[in-house]
């Protein structure tokens, strides 16, 4: 992700925008790939669930065949901010204080 964003260019290693960016789309990627699996586990943890599905691959048969593939992308916005925030900050974040380390170690 890094090279996409600095195009080649390996000077920008040290830069906290350049480490924010690449951390933010971190984590939103990481969100893409995790939000189907943890919507159903939400659902699956609810009072109904023993009720309403035989197990976890009933579940997600269920969402997908009674509302369709979106349902397990429910709340993925709000989660992507806050996770490609908390990414790209600690990103940012990491080569700043690692400088200064270095200066006092």
């Amino acid at each position: 992700i890094f090279s996409m964003i600095s195009l080649g260019d390996d000077t920008k290693k040290q830069s906290p925008i350049y480490n924010g960016a690449a951390g933010f789309l971190a984590g939103c990627g990481s969100v893409l790939l995790t939000q189907p699996q943890d919507c159903v586990k939400s659902r699956m943890q609810g009072e109904a669930a023993k009720e309403l599905y035989k197990g976890t691959v009933d579940c997600a048969m269920q969402m997908m065949k009674n509302e369709g593939p979106t349902a397990f992308f429910a709340g993925a916005i709000p989660r992507m901010v806050q996770v490609g925030m908390t990414s790209g900050i600690s990103f940012a974040l990491f080569p700043v204080i690692s400088q200064l380390l270095n200066k006092v170690m």
